[in-house]
């Protein structure tokens, strides 16, 4: 993301653009993906731990009368979820993506250095702000997702044709991107070589908010909303489309 101290030097980069020519010019081209690794080794236990978790705490949380989920809980079931996946999955795998990067290394030689210089525990750097972040993310994108099939069709569980599940996924994306973005501000923070600057979660808050002022929790949020917003649709349609394949494949194996 883009951002500096104020009163500090000058960034090396003011937007998306000039920050991808930096990158590129300094390290080269390939390292725009660095800390991809641990993104791809986690994703399917993360949507799988996020997924199962919502629909978990949604039965838990239905009218026993009417089996229906208002609002309100909706979103409080996908905070749960969120908070499930940021413990179980989220902050490890957050925690060695930034810390590559600001390393510059790759897996093989990253997780070695990190597990020597801070052992285990350090894995788990930043867990407050990335449950705070993980769980206001999915606790709005599951809140979106229910009223927009509520919108669409009087149902908020209802299965949706597979376009308008993924504009939904867009949608959900977009809303967790303006509503979560301060929480993702201090979890990269939290999360990267320089963590050590702050004394906790609430510290840095603080500090950003006093030095940097309320603007600086949306730094990025445009880089990021280009990476969430289509990923979540895509998240949101393939979810559909495996859930498809496995009820078929448990009524074939049951005839």
């Amino acid at each position: 993301s883009f951002r500096t101290v104020k009163g500090g030097p000058p960034p090396p980069f003011t937007g998306i653009a000039s920050g991808l020519r930096y990158t590129i010019q300094q390290k080269g081209f390939f390292s725009l993906y660095t800390g991809l690794t641990p993104v791809l080794i986690f994703s399917a236990p993360k949507a799988g731990v996020r997924f199962g978790a919502n629909q978990f705490f949604r039965n838990q949380l239905a009218d026993k009368n009417t089996g229906k989920v208002s609002m309100g809980l909706s979103f409080l079931a996908g905070l749960c979820a969120g908070i499930c996946e940021a413990t179980l999955v989220v902050t490890p795998q957050e925690t060695i993506k930034t810390k590559l990067i600001n390393l510059n290394m790759g897996l093989r030689q990253g997780i070695p250095h990190l597990l020597k210089t801070e052992g285990v525990a350090g894995l788990y750097a930043g867990l407050g702000a990335t449950c705070l972040k993980q769980g206001g993310n999915q606790g709005s994108r599951f809140l979106f997702m229910a009223q927009w099939r509520q919108f669409l069709t009087g149902e908020a569980d209802a299965k949706l044709p597979k376009h308008l599940t993924f504009i939904g996924g867009l949608g959900a994306g977009l809303f967790s991107v303006a509503t979560t973005s301060p929480f993702d501000v201090v979890k990269t923070r939290m999360q990267s070589t320089d963590a050590k600057l702050y004394e906790s979660t609430l510290d840095c808050f603080g500090q950003i908010l006093r030095k940097e002022g309320p603007l600086a929790f949306f730094n990025g949020a445009l880089a990021r909303a280009a990476r969430v917003v289509p990923g979540q649709g895509i998240i949101f349609l393939s979810v559909d489309v495996v859930y498809d394949v496995i009820v078929g494949l448990a009524g074939e194996a049951a005839a």
